[in-house]
């Protein structure tokens, strides 16, 4: 996984908000789950979405 900065500029309703969409456009292609695909994709969203779990 990418090095992501621990002062990240994005809030988490707007990760919140780029999940859903993310979901809402991602087609199964492969075995590989939404949540595999966007933390390789997007690992700032998904960094902000797992501080705040």
């Amino acid at each position: 996984m990418k090095q992501v900065s621990k002062a990240s500029k994005i809030s988490l309703q707007d990760a919140e908000q780029h999940y859903q969409s993310s979901k809402e456009n991602y087609t199964i292609e492969s075995a590989e789950s939404h949540l595999a695909y966007y933390r390789e994709k997007h690992p700032l969203y998904y960094a902000q979405l797992l501080q705040n779990v």
